[in-house]
């Protein structure tokens, strides 16, 4: 029986996370597999923790202080995982992320499959599994996601964190994630710094899971915000920091237009949609 890892980040949104667990641990019986669960509490202020404790007491939870997000809490999870034990294989899941019923067990499968990569699951928004929410990701700018096939596993150059099954002897020669990030961009770094080391990144067929698509206008674009505030809100974690930005790009694309593209988004800042 495979042992699994599974990461989580979680903030504030104590009905989704439980949602989340309760689908996870039923998930797990058809796997075949054995999990246990690293999750960072990033100064959770709505009972998200107490009802974890209560609910699903074997969770491992670590405290973090509300200013890590997203990467940094799934990089001290996956720190505290690897300080715990051996494990085959490390689940990140994101805690607004509906698994499917098979989800976990079509993961290994691939993974028996391609041994030596990565495996992707995409999620689609909630009753149409043809608007692809999250997944593979080419490596472009912007990063376009690419679209499962339904039968068989596709190749992707980078991917979203949502649902992403990282072998043990991959962690080993890639590491884990970089913590420079503080919300977005570590996931993606991830997977390009993996292609730069030989491994491969493959998207399992179909959709594994449900997770509706997250500010599909940025915050820092939307109308009635003041032009100042809107600078501001850019650099935020959850803006889209384009110093963390200008780090992801230069190490992976030429320094022109690494350039061009920190001017690029200031510049995008002006127009509201």
């Amino acid at each position: 029986m495979k042992r699994i890892a599974v990461l989580l980040t979680v903030h504030n949104r104590k009905k989704k996370t439980l949602g989340c667990l309760s689908n996870l641990f039923l998930n797990v019986s058809n796997s075949n597999a054995s999990v246990d669960v690293f999750l960072t509490d990033d100064g959770s202020t709505d009972g998200t923790r107490e009802a974890i404790y209560q609910d699903y007491p074997q969770v491992r939870v670590i405290i973090g202080d509300g200013n890590l997000y997203w990467n940094r809490g799934m990089h001290l999870a996956w720190r505290k995982a690897l300080s715990d034990g051996e494990y085959d294989y490390f689940l990140w899941l994101n805690d607004d992320t509906i698994l499917k019923n098979n989800a976990i067990f079509e993961l290994l499968r691939m993974s028996k499959n391609h041994q030596n990569a990565i495996i992707v699951g995409s999620t689609s928004e909630y009753g149409n599994e043809v608007r692809i929410s999250y997944g593979g990701r080419k490596c472009e700018r912007n990063f376009p996601l690419i679209q499962p096939d339904k039968e068989k596993a596709l190749p992707c150059d980078t991917f979203n964190g949502n649902i992403v099954l990282v072998p043990r002897h991959v962690q080993k020669k890639v590491g884990i994630l970089d913590p420079y990030f503080r919300h977005s961009f570590g996931d993606i770094e991830y997977g390009l710094r993996a292609k730069r080391h030989g491994v491969s990144s493959f998207i399992a067929p179909g959709v594994l899971g449900t997770c509706e698509r997250d500010k599909p206008v940025p915050i820092f674009r939307k109308k009635g915000i003041p032009l100042i505030k809107r600078y501001k809100l850019l650099y935020t974690p959850l803006g889209f920091n384009p110093q963390e930005d200008f780090y992801l790009n230069k190490k992976y694309f030429s320094l022109v237009n690494s350039i061009w593209w920190f001017i690029k988004v200031h510049i995008n800042v002006l127009f509201t949609k």
